[in-house]
């Protein structure tokens, strides 16, 4: 068993975006330097730019309050998960639905490290978590494991290691990522009508 600080595989598990990028698989592990920039500029923790003002639910802040009993959740993360009208804001072309474990679960590859489940594909081809790593900023891993399994520390760590990608840097930059990729999925095959911001995301392909 490891007793260091890992540096995880950085990607995106995601979607084709009709023509101007592929997808061999309804997912596709894309390299994240490929991936378009996106400004952070209004990263505040709030979701204003997702959706201005969204109510907390009180089912969804009970639960996000009872995991942060037992874990200390970033700021982002707990107003997020509090609120139905913004998990609702999120579309998902794959049927991804936000699903918060109640409980955290060790790293298997970084004992003193937590893993929090929050995010998984209906057919749990892949599965997101917030890592929660002592004394460093959470960041988002994605697998397409199941890591909360018992036993799976056993599994050979660089094989567990090569199954969780560094998704994102932090809550907030993965869920703008993943509702921009998605709106933007809808509207390249389903004819949903686009943005600016969504308009230069896929510039960044079709221009390349």
């Amino acid at each position: 068993m490891r007793h260091m600080t890992i540096d995880f595989p950085r990607g995106w598990w995601g979607t084709d975006l009709g023509s101007a990028r592929a997808s061999m698989g309804t997912y596709e592990l894309y390299p994240t330097e490929s991936l378009p920039v996106v400004d952070q500029s209004r990263f505040d923790g709030t979701f204003n730019w997702l959706v201005p003002d969204a109510p907390h639910d009180p089912l969804r802040a009970m639960d996000a309050g009872a995991l942060a009993a037992h874990v200390e959740l970033p700021a982002a993360f707990k107003r997020f998960m509090s609120s139905q009208v913004l998990m609702d804001a999120i579309p998902s072309c794959t049927g991804c639905d936000f699903d918060l474990a109640p409980r955290p679960v060790p790293s298997p590859v970084e004992p003193e490290a937590q893993l929090v489940r929050f995010l998984r594909d209906q057919q749990d081809a892949v599965i997101w978590y917030l890592y929660l790593r002592p004394g460093a900023e959470p960041f988002v891993i994605a697998s397409p494991w199941l890591l909360e399994i018992v036993g799976l520390e056993e599994v050979d760590p660089d094989t567990l290691v090569a199954n969780m990608v560094r998704a994102a840097d932090s809550f907030e930059q993965f869920i703008h990522r993943f509702w921009l990729e998605n709106a933007l999925w809808f509207s390249v095959n389903e004819g949903d009508e686009s943005t600016d911001e969504m308009n230069l995301y896929l510039a960044h392909y079709t221009a390349a």
